[in-house]
């Protein structure tokens, strides 16, 4: 079949595989196309078509590529798009890359916390209230008529756990749209083959902890991480941490401690070998999807430790493969941190099991797999 991975976007290489989903594809015994607005990634193993907006939607330009399937990332607003596709006889799979909490109508409470919870000032609140109140009473409409229109030209809606298909079910009942449901399908992200084949360390791992993000982005919260990481070298004279990633100044009053590497940008290959050793990933941030960083760490017999968000449940996977904090503060971090740190001194965690559990289930073929059968 000819499938295509179409973006909604200019494409760059990012933590988003296309080359993995392409290169699956590939091996599956299929066609791939990657369509675009721009291309900023260069040369590729797949033909890359950069299309206009005018031509994305429209039902002809679609006709003639002659495409079966279409992958779409479009974060649940791409109505107009999947319109005409499927008007072009292309079946049709929205990537959604979402947790479900797209709503501020449905979920004001969790939608107004993540809101407020990045200002730093009185000002700050004042000014991201008066923000979500705007699109409380006045966008919410528009908003929330383009994610049902999404799903409803949408043959299937590929979305990362099981309780980010929960949250857009709410929204779907929430609108009288519950027939919608029955178009989602549960389907991680996928890991790039070369954390799916690298070697893991063994079950013995010393108390080091890797924690990697982009923390020059607000959504990764670097001063929450950083206040955990003070209280939990306070309390183990043992621990150690690796800080990886862009944002490194977000850490200057951490440079004097001996004890953390503020390593900033590192080689995947580094990566790799970090993660083989690390006891598990910690991580801050204020939302997520499903972080593709701590699927590498799972990947590499590591676990997760993070706040209690729709992105992170299954990755901790009830306990098996990591520890929640029950609240986003640095104390309940902290003490995440310090549990998840004694089940390894305890020997409770076992590497190779976890790896290979996460590994069958974000291969790019198995990724892929499972897109294709939304829509079989």
């Amino acid at each position: 079949m000819k499938v295509a991975i179409v973006l909604t976007t200019r494409w760059w290489r990012a933590s988003i595989d296309q080359d993995g989903y392409c290169a699956a594809l590939a091996r599956l015994g299929h066609e791939p196309f990657l369509y675009c607005l721009g291309n900023d990634a260069g040369e590729a193993d797949f033909p890359v078509v950069v299309a206009s907006p005018a031509e994305m939607s429209d039902v002809g330009y679609w006709r003639r590529q002659g495409l079966d399937i279409a992958i779409v990332f479009n974060w649940l607003k791409g109505s107009l798009l999947l319109n005409a596709l499927r008007q072009a006889g292309t079946r049709t799979v929205t990537r959604a890359d979402s947790d479900g909490l797209a709503s501020v109508r449905v979920f004001p409470r969790e939608t107004l916390s993540l809101c407020l919870s990045s200002a730093q000032t009185a000002r700050d609140r004042f000014r991201e209230g008066v923000h979500w109140v705007r699109r409380y009473f006045h966008l919410s409409r528009e908003e929330d008529a383009e994610i049902l229109a999404t799903a409803a030209a949408s043959d299937a809606i590929a979305i990362e756990s099981q309780e980010a298909a929960e949250n857009l079910n709410v929204i779907f009942t929430h609108y009288g749209r519950e027939e919608l449901a029955e178009r989602i399908a549960v389907v991680p992200h996928s890991v790039k083959d070369e954390f799916l084949t690298a070697p893991i360390g063994g079950a013995i791992r010393p108390p080091l902890i890797f924690c990697g993000g982009r923390w020059d982005d607000v959504q990764k919260d670097a001063p929450l991480l950083r206040r955990t990481i003070r209280r939990v070298l306070a309390e183990r004279e043992d621990v150690r941490f690796v800080v990886a990633g862009a944002g490194m100044e977000n850490f200057s009053t951490l440079t004097r401690e001996s004890r953390v590497r503020l390593a900033g940008r590192i080689p995947r290959g580094e990566l790799r070998n970090i993660l083989a050793e690390a006891r598990f990933l910690l991580a801050s941030s204020r939302w997520e999807t499903q972080p593709i960083g701590s699927l590498e760490a799972l990947c590499l017999g590591a676990t997760v430790v993070a706040p209690l968000l729709p992105g992170f449940i299954a990755l901790v996977d009830q306990g098996a493969s990591g520890t929640l904090a029950t609240h986003r503060d640095d104390a309940s971090l902290a003490r995440a941190t310090l549990a998840e740190l004694q089940r390894w001194d305890h020997h409770q965690r076992d590497p190779e099991r976890i790896s290979r559990k996460w590994r069958d289930r974000v291969s790019n073929e198995a990724v892929v797999a499972g897109l294709l059968k939304s829509v079989a």
